[in-house]
């Protein structure tokens, strides 16, 4: 602001006053924390250094993200750099005295073999009762399948915490499955480019009772033995693994099933999962492109659906360029219509194939029994191009099509709109002949209407 003041030749002058009052430093911790929780761990860390005010208020930050490449400021960590990147990691973790959350350590080999990330997980799950905990080793090599010098050596429960609900591990040969016994606490496990026996992965698996999300890229010491994976609470599988024979699933709750690649054959791939009934996997593509089958359903008021929240969140490993999905929805809930309409809008890329199986009026009635009093589905009303203007697969299945109102609207917003840019593949329901009439009527209008891609055809299987 300006504040007029005579000199001492009676002239008035204006002199620009500078307001020095820190008012962002007078605001409660809470407000802090907030304006914090949008910075990086690196930046959250370096306001302690602007005044005494501030000189603790990154401690009681929620989460954390350490990274000692960032910390060294380099990419390649010598025995002594990596020694003092650790110790920096170490007396953050010790510093911190509010209630942490989140945490998320990347680190080499020298961790794993000098009892420092025993250290830290000690630390992390029983002392800070952390919630979500990150590991990855990120040395040279361990993408290899010879992970011998980042051995995961952990006591027996050491994840069995209470408070731990969500585990990700990256990039550790894993020998023994003890540090995992009585993880019925945890809900979201994920273990990456993890090196492991076929009966360690089991043993950890029959320990994890509550797990509803559940990711493994899994790298095999030897070939042979099946994986098996038995939870009543399981939402969401992704599977990328090698040298296994075979897989049995049995997860009544299952939604999604996500499989990025596997080396055994589909005569060995036994689930048992009645969501999941469709005509389309990852090897009717030929095991060439990463496969996602997903039931849309809307979850019961109040709840979220897990499923669905995983698919959204733009690191998931189901969306790929090229993929292929199949996808059940009752086109008649709205709900059901918006939550397909976001995945296929969310996807990164073109998809080879997407198989549309439309439920039939049994299972869409039980699951409308929650969503009485909704506004019924108009979605063809809307002029925008469905599910969006970018979206494009090469391929389409509509399985279980019956010629309905609402079919035959997706069906020609796909023709007309580019949606589908070679193949539209019609998979009739079983009906009666007169029904079948209606629907060759239906598939015969389809093919009259003006196509987007000059060379589409349309044929019904």
């Amino acid at each position: 602001m300006d504040r007029s003041i005579s000199s001492t030749k009676g002239e008035i002058v204006h002199v620009e006053v500078v307001n020095t009052d820190d008012w962002i430093s007078k605001l409660s911790n809470d407000l802090l924390l907030k304006i914090l929780s949008k910075l990086s761990t690196k930046e959250v860390i370096r306001t302690s250094l602007l005044s005494e005010r501030w000189a603790n208020v990154w401690k009681k930050t929620s989460q954390l993200c350490l990274d000692m490449r960032t910390i060294a400021k380099t990419t390649t960590l010598l025995p002594d750099v990596s020694h003092q990147a650790a110790k920096s990691v170490t007396k953050v973790i010790k510093d911190h005295c509010g209630h942490l959350e989140r945490c998320t350590i990347y680190h080499d080999s020298r961790q794993c073999e000098n009892g420092v990330l025993k250290f830290w997980i000690q630390s992390l799950v029983n002392v800070k009762h952390i919630k979500d905990l990150t590991l990855e080793n990120f040395s040279p090599g361990w993408e290899s399948n010879n992970r011998s010098n980042v051995k995961m050596d952990l006591p027996p429960r050491s994840f069995s915490h209470p408070s731990l609900t969500s585990l990700s591990l990256r990039g550790y040969n894993l020998e023994a499955p003890h540090a995992f016994y009585d993880c019925w606490n945890l809900k979201n496990l994920k273990l990456f480019g993890i090196s492991t026996e076929i009966e360690v992965l089991n043993a950890v698996l029959v320990s994890c009772t509550s797990l509803e999300v559940l990711a493994l890229e899994i790298s095999c010491h030897y070939k042979g033995g099946i994986l098996k994976i038995e939870n009543h609470n399981l939402k969401f599988l992704y599977l990328s693994c090698s040298s296994i024979k075979g897989v049995e699933v049995s997860s009544p709750s299952l939604d999604i099933l996500s499989i990025g690649s596997l080396s055994c054959e589909i005569e060995n791939f036994i689930i048992a999962s009645p969501r999941l009934q469709f005509n389309r996997n990852y090897w009717a593509t030929g095991k060439c492109f990463p496969h996602t089958s997903y039931y849309i359903s809307v979850p019961h008021q109040g709840e979220a659906s897990i499923g669905h929240e995983i698919m959204m969140n733009g690191s998931n490993s189901c969306m790929k360029m090229f993929a292929s999905m199949s996808v059940s929805v009752d086109l008649t809930n709205a709900k059901e219509v918006e939550m397909l309409k976001q995945v296929l809008a969310a996807w990164p890329g073109d998809m080879q194939e997407v198989e549309i199986l439309f439920k039939g009026k049994h299972a869409a009635s039980k699951e409308n029994e929650s969503s009485i009093g909704e506004t019924p589905n108009r979605f063809w009303e809307d002029t925008k191009p469905f599910p969006s203007a970018q979206f494009r697969a090469y391929t389409v299945w509509l399985s279980n099509f019956s010629g309905s109102t609402e079919e035959f609207a997706l069906a020609s917003r796909m023709i007309t709109q580019g949606t589908v840019a070679r193949c539209m593949i019609i998979k009739p329901s079983s009906v009666s002949p007169a029904k079948k009439l209606v629907i060759q009527a239906a598939i015969a209008k389809l093919k009259e209407l003006p196509k987007c891609h000059e060379y589409l055809s349309i044929v019904m299987f």
